[in-house]
Order: structure tokens, then sequence, then C-alpha cells
């Protein structure tokens, strides 16, 4: 019914037709109601229309028509035009009933419009104007996005607007409605969309890329060129153009011509890709003819965009691309059903592109509304499409090798068969094996009989009477020493018996890496030998065969190993715990490399790199994710050797070692997010904590109030029940959760696993002093299983049990939280400190353990991958002083004289989170 209803209202529309719409009088649409949320509300049923075929309306016309006849009332949430170059007027009216001005933001979400413009009054009721648009300066803009957006301050009242909208090509008005909040909160979320789009392009294609220049296919080059021209596309359609243009000092107008331009180039290298892919030449001959025709208007049209007209480039441009594909589809069909595997791959993705792009080219001819699906169904589509053609290249691949093992094993089999048969036969088998045979002879020169491929995969035409050594071994990667041993294995066998050559056969290579100019290949060697009527070694027979595709297949399969082992370690390690490092993770990594790309590096700034890196590297020690904890303790070392033994910084080094840990960290955080998908549900909202917290906050003030009425109560109880629960987590969850790591620690030390003692009371922590907590605990356990709690013969000597303990109790006083952190270990050696930090005899030990906290101090003899380097407790200090809390030491009784060891224990205070006390949060930890 609405596509009848479309083409009746498109025929009334005509010039001459039954009925002139901008005639017709209608009542006035209603004003659309402003408030402190609007969630980007559609305005187009609030809308009055004009159509201007003739573009000839002025602002005071269409006022005047519509105080003589009326404008017509839109249907539409989104009112959609088609392919309808009439510019359209639209009026509107917007009611602020509040007692307060609102930050309004008006986004049209049809990128491609050319110029839009807006009419308002100011506060003296003079009418002004806004534009925006492809067409127009991307400086005039209200807000720097890619879409559309106005900004206004609406005051109490009603707010009268009018909009003047053109463009060349498809034509709509989806004009949106939100707060300033609500607006850059879904901007960012669609941002991070097409950011995701994006880097899936391009990693495609750097993927491709690696795959060309290893195998030599051009296959492989076009689809990467038919990626990236795909992506620009995209770029282009979403906005993005213009405002990349605007930064570059670009011409900022030619977005239009650029998407048709686009446009073909994706259909030309489309066509380019399957007619390589398909193998059409051999495949499916009668549509070379076809390929052509659409490649060539696809070049002309790029001609009549740039140089004749815009609109008649697009009208071309929807035709040409659609022949493509259908002649894509066509000829994929057809050779799918030969049994070509790839195909079928290759089918299904431009059949996921069909879809979507049906949807959306359908709505931009005004056949469908506006929606979610037809607004990102081409590049969602485009998207699974170019994944699904990833994989049928990776068949292809299959194929191939399939094939080329198949004729080298036959190969092999034939071959000792035919080295039996006479002269004639070995010529005939020479000129067309694949692979290179040769025979060394007197005085080490190669024979003249060798098979034809010997050339090419040498890359060498003079070889008969040259040099074995000149021509193979001098142009390997051998050493000196292991090309003299392989060259005196074959003087010293030629005219000998064979045992000669057989006790010396290990000296002579089986595979090398052999290089001429610019190729490089690895070649496998396969050596034997001819005996004459004395049995004696006539000849010495060489095959070679280049292998270079098969060991860089290898290559890939034991990188793809490697990311196997890092998924199996994140998968251990569980989403929660995982999700948790690489949010705390992202902060350290920003932060060192905010410091080290800096201008000037000091000391203090590779004090913060080394507490960053020690933090990072215990926490992925903590989670066993060993390469990553390899790669961080590779920089830490770096910083320590600078810290203390004065090592001279080498910034450019510093920089080199941070990207590559940095590198081997996106890897688990890529694996994390994209392979084992830990993101947020989309079916979830992102809240933020702050904002959580004021409303537990007032929902306690709102539970004090006495005159509410018991349901109402009840009510707000459990809303802020449930509030609580998301943003405070439970002291003792939180503490049992730390110390069930110190089994680990211990583990990684090599000490026996320690007795914990945990009392914690019911109290709530936010999520930011959870993280400081983890972090904090993290060192403490390090110090105490690896510096303080002695081995098990130690402490039995003492009269200790075998077991060390490790105490750690928990409780709230005054608005504060208290943590004491204990291990009944040899204790704290004051001796040693004052000895390391040169005080006076006459110090407090209050003052003098006090030293421990600062950065760079350790006490331990002795540095090991897990600790020792003095930075945990200055770290500990630094956790949780970022949450305005407090760590200090207290001295208990003297256990040992000679050293002056004291008991000791940590002590660490946070401020208690005020929304999460009273007698509601007494019942949720109860």
């Amino acid at each position: 019914m609405w596509f009848i209803r479309q083409i009746l209202l498109f025929f009334l529309a005509l010039p001459g037709g039954w009925l002139a719409l901008e005639n017709v009088s209608a009542a006035a649409a209603l004003p659309f109601e402003i408030s402190d949320r609007m969630d980007g509300q559609p305005l187009g049923l609030h809308f009055e229309k004009l159509e201007d075929k003739d573009w000839r309306f002025t602002f005071d016309d269409v006022r005047r028509i519509e105080a003589e006849a009326g404008l017509q009332p839109s249907h539409e949430k989104a009112p959609n035009f088609g392919q309808n170059p009439a510019h359209q007027w639209i009026k509107f009216t917007l009611h602020n009933p509040t007692d307060h001005a609102i930050v309004t933001l008006l986004e049209n979400k049809f990128t491609l419009v050319d110029e839009f413009t807006l009419y308002y009054q100011d506060t003296n009721q003079q009418w002004k104007t806004k534009r925006a648009g492809d067409q127009v300066s991307f400086a005039e803009r209200d807000i720097q996005t890619r879409q559309t957006v106005f900004r206004f301050v609406l005051s109490p009242g009603i707010h009268h607007f009018y909009a003047h909208s053109m463009t060349e090509g498809a034509h709509q008005v989806p004009l949106h409605i939100w707060t300033h909040d609500e607006f850059f909160s879904h901007n960012a979320a669609e941002y991070g969309f097409i950011g995701i789009l994006i880097g899936f392009h391009v990693v495609i294609c750097l993927y491709n890329l690696f795959l060309f220049f290893s195998l030599k296919d051009r296959t492989y080059l076009f689809y990467v060129a038919y990626v990236t021209f795909n992506l620009f596309y995209q770029y282009s359609a979403l906005g993005l153009l213009q405002q990349t243009m605007s930064q570059l000092a670009i011409a900022e107008t030619a977005s239009n011509g650029w998407l048709i331009v686009c446009v073909d180039l994706v259909s030309s290298t489309a066509l380019l890709f399957s007619f390589h892919f398909l193998n059409i030449k051999e495949r499916l001959p009668r549509f070379i003819k076809v390929y052509y025709t659409i490649g060539i208007l696809d070049l002309a049209n790029i001609l009549i965009t740039m140089f004749i007209s815009v609109r008649l480039g697009t009208l071309i441009c929807l035709a040409t691309a659609s022949l493509t594909t259908s002649s894509l589809i066509l000829s994929g069909f057809l050779i799918s059903r030969k049994g070509y595997l790839p195909a079928i791959f290759y089918l299904a993705g431009w059949g996921c592109y069909l879809f979507g792009v049906t949807g959306t080219v359908t709505n931009l001819l005004g056949l469908l509304p506006t929606n979610d699906f037809t607004r990102w169904g081409q590049f969602t589509g485009g998207a699974l499409e170019i994944a699904i053609l990833s994989l049928a290249l990776g068949a292809r691949i299959n194929e191939k090798r399939r094939q080329t093992l198949d004729m080298i094993t036959s190969l092999n089999e034939d071959l000792e068969d035919k080295v039996k048969e006479r002269t004639s036969e070995i010529q005939s088998l020479l000129l067309h094996i694949p692979q290179g045979i040769l025979s060394i002879g007197p005085n080490g020169l190669i024979d003249a009989n060798y098979s034809a491929q010997l050339p090419k995969i040498l890359g060498i035409e003079l070889i008969a009477g040259e040099s074995f050594r000149q021509v193979v071994l001098e142009h390997s990667t051998l050493s000196d020493d292991e090309k003299d041993q392989a060259w005196q294995t074959i003087m010293a066998s030629l005219g000998e018996s064979r045992l000669s050559f057989e006790l010396n056969v290990d000296k002579l290579p089986h595979q090398l890496h052999y290089a001429v100019s610019d190729v490089k290949k690895v070649v496998n060697l396969t050596w034997n030998f001819d005996l004459n009527s004395k049995d004696e070694i006539k000849h010495i027979l060489v095959t070679l065969l280049d292998v270079s595709s098969e060991v860089a297949a290898q290559q890939e399969i034991a990188r793809q190993n490697q990311e196997f082992e890092i998924i199996r370690q994140l998968v251990d390690s569980g989403a929660k715990k995982s999700i948790q490092f690489f949010n705390a993770g992202d902060q350290l990594i920003e932060e060192n490399e905010r410091l080290i790309r800096a201008p000037v590096m000091d000391r203090d700034s590779i004090k913060i790199l080394f507490v960053n890196t020690h933090t990072l590297k215990g926490a992925a020690r903590t989670l066993q994710f060993r390469e990553l904890a390899n790669a961080l303790h590779q920089v830490e070392s770096y910083y320590s050797a600078i810290i203390k033994e004065n090592q001279a910084l080498d910034q450019a080094r510093a920089l080199r070692e941070f990207l590559a840990a940095r590198s081997v960290y996106q890897r688990y955080y890529k694996a994390n997010r994209d392979i084992l998908g830990r993101t947020d549900d989309v079916k979830k909202v992102s809240v933020d904590r702050d904002f959580l917290h004021q409303n537990v906050k007032f929902l306690r003030h709102l539970s004090d109030v006495d005159v509410l009425p018991f349901e109402l109560r009840d009510v707000i109880h459990t809303w802020r029940h449930e509030l609580t629960q998301l943003i405070f987590m439970s002291m003792p969850m939180i503490l049992d959760d730390i110390m069930q790591q110190s089994e680990k620690i211990a583990k990684d030390l090599g000490r026996e696993p320690p007795r914990v003692q945990l009392d914690a009371d019911d109290i709530l922590v936010s999520y930011s002093q959870e993280l400081a907590l983890k972090n904090a605990f993290i060192h403490m356990l390090r110090n105490a299983l690896d510096h303080g709690i002695e081995t098990p013969r130690a402490r039995l000597d003492k009269g200790k049990p075998a077991q060390g303990t490790i105490q750690v109790k928990a409780w709230e006083q005054n608005g504060t939280i208290h943590l004491e952190f204990k291990d009944d270990g040899k204790g704290l050696p004051l001796g040693r400190i004052r000895d390391l930090t040169k005080v006076d005899a006459q110090t407090k030990p209050d003052v003098l353990a006090s030293r421990i906290f600062e950065a760079g101090f350790s006490t331990a003899e002795t540095v090991s991958q897990m600790s020792g380097r003095g930075i945990g407790l200055g770290a500990v200090r630094q956790f949780v002083e970022a949450e305005k809390g407090t760590v200090t030491i207290k001295l208990g009784r003297l256990i040992q004289a000679e050293g002056e060891f004291y008991e000791f224990s940590l002590h660490l205070t946070l401020p208690a989170n005020a929304s999460a006390t009273g007698p509601l949060a007494t019942s949720i930890a109860s």
C-alpha cells in the first residue's frame, strides 16, 4: 500500500498533473514539544512541505504561499523524495513547554544533501539562516561532524523554522532532534561502528598485500584495489570526505563527483578482480566482452562525471553498477555449477552485498523508507562480502596448493623411472619437468644437459659449463664455512667410490635461501649420483625445487598458532579479568606513549614509564599472558638499566622497544575483542558510572523523606539497591578474588603457597577503588612472597610452621575504609635500610621504615622477573593516593637484633562512598 501511495503522489506531482501540490491547502502540522530527553526522534510527521520544481521560490515566496494556500503536511517520519531534482521547502514548529532554555540539536542524517538552509528567528524576532551540506564550506557547520547538525538554545515558548533542501541526486530530509548529550553519545557510537568498518577494510587490504608480495599473484592486488576504492566510496557516502578535505585545505565541494567516481572505480576493480579470480578467460570466455564493455562504460562515466554533469553521471552510474553486480553474480553462479569451490564462496559474498545494496539503492530511489537497514545495508553487506571473498581467496590458495602438490608428487614418482631411460627420453623429460635438474661433472662444472625449468628457478641463463659454486652456492645465504664444506664434499666425491659421497652427504645443503638481483626464493635440493662402469661417481645429480610459497604458508600457519595460543590464554583468564586488564592497561599504554613521544624525556619520565610497565607486566604475568609479560619485561629491563646503572638514554631505542611491546599488547587486545567477542552487549545501554552514582545519592536522600507513602519508599529502596549493585563491589568478594592469586604468584616465584587469613567487613567500594586495590595488592603479594616469607626450610629452622601466613583485614570507621596487610615472614630489615640510605643513626625507626615507599628503593639483594626492582611499594602508594587514600607502615616488635628485623604491617585507607553507606547499604551487604 505504501508503494502504491508513493506512485500516486509521484504522478500527482508531475507538471500538468491532476493537482499541483503546492496549491493544495491543508491543516498545519502539530508542533513538536521538546524536552530534556528526545532520543533523536524524527520530525517528519511534524513537517509542512512545498516542492519547488523550477527552483524559483524565495523564502518570502514560501511564506506568502503558506499564508495564502497553506503547505502540504508530511506523512513520513523521514521524507524521501527519491531521485528528484526539485528543491524542497519544509516548515516545522518546536514548542518548549518548560520554564528553562534547552540546548537542542537538529541533525540531518542524509549526508549527500548539496545544500540545506535553515531559517530561524533570533531573540529580536529577526529571520536568520544557517547553512550546511556537501557543497557548503565545512567551516559553516555549527558542529564539526560528518552530518549536517544545527545547534540552538531554545527558550520557553514556540519557535518556527523553515528549511530549504537542494541536491542533484537522491533527495531526503531525515531531520532528527536531540539534546546535546544524547547526540554526542549516539554520534560516538556511530563513529565507533564506522571505525570498525574502516579498520576491517584496512586489515583485509594489508593481509592481501602480504599475499600478493608472497605469491606474486595479481589477483590479490586487484582485490586490494577493489577493497580500497570500496572503502573510499563508503568514506565519501558517510560524509567523512568533506570533513577530511576541510582539514587538509582541499576543495570541500568535490565530494559529489568523487562519490560517483568511487562507485565507478569500485565497479571497474570488481570486474578486474573477478576476471582473474574466476579465470573468465578459460572458464567463461563468452563473458569477456561483457566485462570489457562494462569496464569501458565505467571509465567513460568517470569523465562524464568530472567534466560534464554530476547528475548525468549519477544516472549512468546506477545503470553500470546494476550491470556490474548482475554480471558478476551470474558469472559466479555459472562457474560454481562446475564444482569450483572458490566460486561458491564468491557467489555467497556477492549475494550478501546485493542484499545490502538493494535496500540502500531502493531507498535512494524513493522506493523504500529510510531506516537502519536502508541506511547501513550497503556498508554492512559490503563488509560481509569482503570477509567472504577473503575466504574465497583462501580456498583458491588451497586449490592451487593441492594441484601443485599433486603435480610435484606425480613428477617425483615418474622421475625415479625416467632417469633409467635413454638419453633421448631424458632430454624430453628435461624440457617439460617443472623442477630444476642439473648434473655436476669434473672440476665441479655443470653439464650441458639440464632441465628447461632450471634457468627460471635460478634466474640465470648461462649455466652450462659454469661452476656449481658460482651459479648456486655463492648466491645463497649459507655461511662461508658451509659453502666451503659443500664444495669440498662435491670435489672429493667426483671420481671416487660412492662411500666417499655417503660419508659426507650431511655437509651438502638440503634447503637454502637463494637470491639473484631482487628475487629471493627458498629452494629444496635433492642429491644423488651417477656411477660409471668402475662404480666410481661420474656425476653428482642435483634436483632443485622452488618451495617459496610453501614456506610462506608454513610461516603463516606458525603465526596463526601463536594467535591460537594467545586466544587460549585469554580463555583461561576469563572474560571479566581480561576486560579489567585491558581497561587498566589502555590507560598505562596511553600514558607511556605520551611520555615516550615527548620531545624531551627526563629521569622522572623514565621512572613513571618504569612503574607503569612493571605494573602492566605483573598483571600480565598473573593472568599467564606469557608472550606479553616477556615483551614488557624486556622494556622494563631497559628502564631499570637507565635508572639503576645510569645508562645513557637512547630515546629512539626506547621508542622501538615500546612499540614492539605495544604491538604484542594489541595482538592480545584484538584477539580478546574481535575473536572472542568480549565487548559490551548490544542489548545493554552504556551508562556513565558517575551518573549512576548521582542517582544513588538522590535516591538515598529521597528515601529519608518521611511523608512518602510506604509503597513509594519500597520502590525507591528497590531501585537504590539495584543501582548500588551496579556501581559498587563488596570488599570481601574483591579481597577473596585478589588473594586467590597468591597461589599462582607463589608458583611463579618457586615458593610454597601461603595460608591466607581474611577478615573483611561488608564494605562497598567503587569500580576505580576496586582496580586500585587489585593493582596495589598484586605488588604487596609479590613483595611478601619473594622477600618477606622465608623458604619452608628456613622457617622450620626458626621454629615457625613451614607454610607462611598472610593476614588481611578490612573495616570501615568514621567514613574511612581501613585495610591492614601483614605476613609472618622475616620482617623489615631496618639495618639494611639504614645502610642503603646512609641516614643518621639517630633517625627514628618509623621515619626510616617509610623510606621503602620511595621510587626505586629496594631491600632485595637480587632482582627477579617478578620483583626486587624497587617499584612495588612505591607503586602501591601511587595507586592508593590516586584514589585519595593513604599508605603507611606500622612497626611491631623487634624479631632479630642482627640486621634489626622488625615485625611490620601495611595500612591502607580509602574514602568510603557516602552513597553506598547507610541502612540500605547495610541491608544489601547482609
